[in-house]
This record gives structure tokens, C-alpha cells and sequence, in this order.
């Protein structure tokens, strides 16, 4: 295939349609500029990542709810389909984060739409997220899309913390993972913070383990909810060798390459780690214990 053209968005989201979708088209046209292929943008940038600050049965959880139940759109629905005429004539394929709303109504899901200049082609609804109650619920389905640039696959945030997410899509054949995040820190000084170096040697570790490459978004902004929460950004590109290609800090923009990244995967599992293929030396035969014990546990709960 050659060289391909990723992007990630260094977003700072605000609160609802109105303030995200003009900052959401600036992010797909300044990708346009740079002629990428790919671009990632954050988890729920449409709409506003949730505060989970507020007690239950709160005023406040009551109205995030319902906020979340106005503003929640299907995929397709109207912002992919403006997504999708921005792109007319160009290449681009979008990740993008929001609240998707179901036919039913009742039901709210954490996912990214994957979209081009013909339309959705692929939608992920977050699989890890039972701290997300009461506002949305649990995907059930690791799939992988064949899109213009190959197979790719996607994840959301808290996902990146169990290893058999990016393997399960490894497996499958994905040379690249495109993980929209709302990664926040734990204090405000960047340089030294626990919950943001841990996303970083996540995303590194999945990718080295995986020899594959991946491009995360991430929402930047300062001093939000009550708790006066800032996020880490820390956009990056890593390729499969683990280690980050570019990488943003704590300032809105946009990062980008441009890799073969089918072609690094492969040398990557034929040179770089004494030669080793990680996935060719995978014996899932031998790890069936861990996933059955797993299940006793979450029965026995």
C-alpha cells in the first residue's frame, strides 16, 4: 500500500454540540491541509466527556443524564453525515468520539464512528467502561474494518488497560489501532504525573507487544467538572516497536506522519525484537486458565 498520512487531534472539548463541532471541522480540515490519510479524534469530542464527580441520585447525575439522552446521536446521524460531505473528494477517514444513541432511545453507548467521503464504515462502542454507569453502556464486539488504508481496528480509553483488547485486533489482522481517549491527570503538573505516564507506557507496551502501530487523541483542556480535572493530552503516534513517532504535550493541535505502516509491521516482527514475531509466538492454547478463572471470579461476584 505505501506510505500513509496519520494524524491525531490534541483536542480541548467543550460541553456540547454547539462549542465541539466547529473545533471538530477545524481538526478535519487542518489534516485535509496536511494530506493525511487517517485522523483520530477524542473519545466523546462531539458531545463532552461526563463528570463522575456527582454523588448518586445527585441533581447533577439526574441532569448529565439527560443531557447525554438530548444530545446523544445514531451512527449514522447528522454530524457523520456532515463529517462525510466535508470529506467529499478527499481521502481522509475519521475517527471520531461521541455518545451514540440507539433506536430505542433508553440506551447510550461510549463509541467512535469511522467515517469517509462515502459514509460511516465502521462503528466501536466501548467495552471496558462499567465506571461509566449510569450514563452509557457496554459495547460487546472487538471488531476490526477494512478501510482504504488496510485493516484497522479501534479502541476507546480505559480499554488500553487489558491487554487482549489491541491482541484480539492484532490477531485479526490490524496493522493499526486508532484509540480515542479522555485521559485525565491526577494532579495539574504534567511533567510528573502518575495517571498520564501510565497512558503513555500503555499505549507503548500494547504497541511493542503487538508490533503494531498506534495512534491515540486525547482531550487537553484545563479545569474542568468541579474538581477542576485537567487532561493530560499527550496525542502520539507510536509504531511497533513501542516507541512514541511524535507526540503532543498539553497544547491543542494536531500531530502527524507519514509511515508504510503495513511495511514496518512487518519488518518490525521480521528484525527489530531478535527477530522475534510476537504474534507468531502467541500460544493462546496454553492461556485458557486465566480466561476461565476470569469468568469464576465474575460469576462468583
Amino acid at each position: 500500500m505505501g506510505e500513509i498520512g496519520v494524524s491525531v487531534f490534541n483536542m480541548a472539548v467543550g460541553r456540547g454540540h454547539d462549542l465541539n463541532l466547529p473545533l471538530i471541522l477545524d481538526g478535519i480540515r487542518a489534516a485535509k491541509t496536511e494530506r493525511a490519510d487517517v485522523l483520530v479524534l477524542p473519545e466523546t469530542c462531539l458531545q463532552g466527556y461526563a463528570d463522575f464527580s456527582f454523588p448518586e441520585d445527585s441533581p447533577g447525575r439526574t441532569e448529565q443524564r439527560l443531557f447525554y439522552v438530548e444530545q446523544a446521536e445514531p451512527i449514522p446521524g447528522p454530524t457523520t453525515e456532515l463529517i462525510q460531505a466535508e470529506l467529499e473528494g478527499s481521502p481522509l477517514l475519521v475517527q471520531i468520539g461521541m455518545a451514540e444513541a440507539t433506536q430505542h432511545g433508553n440506551v447510550i453507548y461510549n463509541s467512535v464512528a469511522l467515517v469517509n467521503s462515502e459514509g460511516v464504515i465502521g462503528r466501536y462502542r466501548k467495552t471496558h467502561n462499567r465506571g461509566e454507569y449510569p450514563y452509557f453502556d457496554q459495547g460487546a464486539d472487538l471488531p476490526v474494518f477494512d478501510t482504504p488504508v488496510g485493516l484497522v481496528g479501534s479502541l476507546i480509553c480505559y480499554d488500553i488497560c487489558f491487554p487482549e483488547v489491541v491482541r484480539s485486533l492484532a490477531v485479526q489482522g490490524a496493522d493499526l489501532i486508532l484509540m480515542s481517549t479522555a485521559w485525565p491527570m491526577v494532579g495539574h503538573t504534567r511533567a510528573n504525573d502518575f495517571y498520564g505516564s501510565r497512558m503513555d507506557l500503555c499505549i507503548q507496551a500494547n504497541a511493542f507487544f503487538n508490533q503494531v502501530w498506534i495512534a491515540v487523541s486525547n482531550h487537553c483542556e484545563k479545569g474542568a467538572y468541579s474538581t477542576q480535572t485537567d487532561y493530560y493530552g499527550g496525542s502520539q503516534i507510536v509504531g511497533p516497536t513501542g516507541s512514541a513517532a511524535v507526540a503532543a504535550l498539553d497544547e491543542p493541535g494536531l500531530v502527524s506522519l507519514r509511515a508504510d505502516v503495513h511495511q514496518d509491521v512487518q519488518v518490525s516482527r521480521a528484525r527489530d525484537f531478535f527477530g522475534a514475531n510476537l504474534l507468531q509466538d502467541y500460544r493462546p492454547d496454553l492461556y485458557a486458565r486465566a480466561t476461565a478463572r476470569a469468568v469464576e471470579v465474575k460469576s462468583s461476584a
